[in-house]
């Protein structure tokens, strides 16, 4: 993994500009922390020459000019930090060590002077002194400084300080961004891998997964059920092109063996008959197309736009009643319990062609006599609809085949129907984000139709 690769990823760029921000946070903390001991170390160094210049005065107020010499002198050679010069009212020199200030400079007060006794440093830098001049009262002059070296030397040392401290922060972020970028580079690599096996048309491969429950891990998470979803569809997909083959072929041969005998006999009454049969082979044959051109409509989530505030238990009501003289027809009592309201956002065609999908199921593979209940009521927050039978049932090994396009079992192949109604129905369960199931009922078979109840959306 080379370093330039790390470099153009996203998540170094990212921490390079957290490094930057860190970096001028730093930099504008140690100005201000200049600033400040700078500021600090002066007002200290002009505490203790304003001290001393006060303590001297008060001496020469007490006890005179000269007893004030002799005090300057023995403070210069004792005092460990300050320096000093007493001169009379003529300019002569009485003690100390300091230079006469420049001409021109101020006669009294706060002054800075360059000390001629100290050569300047490695860097051509001279020493200066900070000094205050107090003006006795016989004329004589009295100067106490102290030297700034050390005011410069501790500017220096923060200064220092804080370049180290910038320089430690940019390089540990460095190293650290190229860290974060190998680790992220190689989850990547891992989706990039995958996706590229994919493409070659390896459809088993999945990225691998972490454990970790960050951004990544629920990516890859995310990315393993949309392959999972893909492979399933492809399977159907196939299975779909199977199964149409399979289901076609009979009836285009009957068809075309039909039309072939009528020719070869040449019988008008033959030929009408072979007609009306291929007539209601392709009628048959047109509604499974149809069939599956609306599976592939709900699948494809066009319908979702057109959700609207519906009850559950009034479309079920609806369909129910509408069937029950149907359910006569064949022998069959179709009871209905529904307990409503049973609000939620759906599409009230489909919902219905769903209940009506799920009753007509169960009047066609049940025999004469039996009874069929459709239930419906609210458990918590979920619509609850149940269409149950006392009829033969299914097998619970086929509960989640029956779902499937063109699955027939082999006790229903003898009747109508092209094996769609229940995957139409696992379509529209899809599209609303409902649960459909196939339960045994002991004896007979429970549809169960569970979707998640919603609060009223406001018409626009």
């Amino acid at each position: 993994m080379s370093i330039l690769r790390l470099i153009r990823t996203a998540s170094f760029r990212l921490a390079a500009i957290y490094v930057s921000i860190f970096g001028v946070s730093v930099a504008v903390l140690g100005l201000v922390t200049y600033i400040g001991i700078s500021q600090e170390a002066a007002r200290q160094i002009d505490e203790r020459i304003a001290k001393e210049a006060a303590a001297l005065a008060e001496d020469y107020r007490i006890n005179g000019l000269e007893r004030l010499a002799d005090e300057v002198r023995a403070r210069t050679f004792e005092a460990a930090s300050l320096d000093y010069r007493l001169e009379d009212e003529t300019g002569q020199l009485l003690a100390g060590n300091l230079p006469r200030p420049a001409a021109g400079a101020n006669t009294d007060g706060w002054v800075q002077l360059a000390d001629p006794q100290h050569s300047p440093d490695a860097r051509g830098r001279a020493d200066w002194e900070r000094a205050l001049i107090t003006k006795l009262g016989d004329g004589a002059t009295l100067v106490v400084g102290e030297e700034l070296d050390a005011l410069r030397v501790a500017r220096q040392a923060v200064a220092v300080a804080f370049a180290w401290a910038l320089l430690t922060m940019i390089v540990l972020g460095v190293l650290g961004g190229l860290a974060l970028s190998a680790v992220f580079l190689r989850r990547i690599d891992a989706m990039t891998q995958t996706a590229q096996g994919i493409i070659a048309g390896n459809f088993e491969r999945r990225v691998p997964e972490s454990g970790r429950r960050d951004e990544l891990a629920r990516l890859a998470e995310i990315f393993n059920q949309m392959l999972d979803r893909i492979g399933a569809l492809l399977e159907a997909n196939k299975h779909v092109s199977s199964d149409i083959a399979h289901d076609l072929r009979s009836p285009l041969w009957q068809m075309q063996r039909r039309l072939e005998t009528a020719r070869a006999h040449g019988d008008l009454g033959q030929y009408e008959s072979a007609v009306d049969a291929s007539l209601r082979d392709i009628d048959g044959i047109l509604k499974t197309f149809n069939a599956l051109l609306r599976i592939g409509q709900i699948e494809s989530g066009a319908r979702r736009a057109g959700f609207k505030n519906i009850d559950l238990a009034a479309v079920a009501l609806t369909v129910a009643e509408a069937f029950q003289p149907a359910a006569a027809d064949e022998g069959n009592t179709l009871a209905v319990d529904i307990r409503g309201p049973l609000p939620t956002l759906g599409d009230r065609e489909l919902l219905t062609q769903l209940v009506a999908n799920l009753i007509d199921n169960a009047i066609r593979h049940t025999p004469a006599g039996s009874r069929i209940e459709v239930s419906a009521r609210a458990e918590g927050s979920v619509g609850r609809l149940v269409i149950a039978d006392d009829g033969p049932g299914v097998p619970a090994t086929h509960h989640a085949r029956i779902f499937e396009r063109f699955y027939r079992m082999d006790t229903s192949r003898k009747s109508p129907g092209a094996g769609l109604g229940l995957s139409l129905v696992a379509a529209i369960a899809e599209l609303h984000g409902a649960r459909i199931a196939a339960a045994d009922n002991r004896p007979g078979l429970r549809m169960i139709f569970e979707l998640t109840a919603a609060p009223p959306v406001a018409a626009a």
